[in-house]
């Protein structure tokens, strides 16, 4: 399999893919550091729906193959809201430039620290991306409590490494 995409703005087209590719990086990613029930509640409830806001407000973008979408992400001022990759391109480059992507669109008319929440699993790869771990904390979705932990990029350019490979 060639690994070769691109990254574009998400349209409302995009919000099935998305849900497909989120709950499925869910599952197979974070498996290791967090337990089915935490897993089974941290997806309960979501529909394709859900993420039609955040693209109409421009918020999102997805790294696709062809007419396949195998990442997406979610940026706003200050924030990288969100960075999943398909469970079969981890590891590819799809995540580091889906995160370039996303720093880029948090700093977009924004100064200071790029902030985000690392999932467990993901913190090793935040770390190797320039980011510095500030607190740990949990967060509420639905019936469970989930342990993320807050990280930030500095006010220094990021390194020259972002982007697609």
């Amino acid at each position: 399999m060639g690994y070769t995409f691109t990254i574009r703005p998400a349209t409302p087209e995009d919000a099935n893919q998305i849900h497909e590719l989120h709950t499925s990086s869910v599952k197979a990613l974070c498996q290791s550091h967090y337990s089915s029930e935490q897993i089974t509640q941290w997806l309960k409830n979501r529909t394709p729906q859900g993420y039609v806001p955040g693209i109409e407000r421009g918020e999102m973008f997805v790294a696709v193959d062809g007419a396949r979408s195998v990442g997406f992400g979610h940026a706003i001022p200050g924030e990288v809201v969100a960075v999943f990759v398909d469970p079969e391109w981890a590891r590819h480059g799809v995540g580091r430039a889906v995160l370039g992507e996303g720093i880029k669109r948090a700093r977009s008319g924004y100064r200071g620290a790029v902030h985000l929440d690392a999932t467990l699993n993901a913190q090793e790869f935040y770390k190797k991306m320039g980011f510095v771990e500030v607190e740990r904390k949990t967060v509420g979705r639905n019936e469970v409590l989930l342990p993320v932990i807050v990280m930030e990029l500095r006010d220094e350019p990021y390194p020259p490494h972002y982007g697609c490979p």
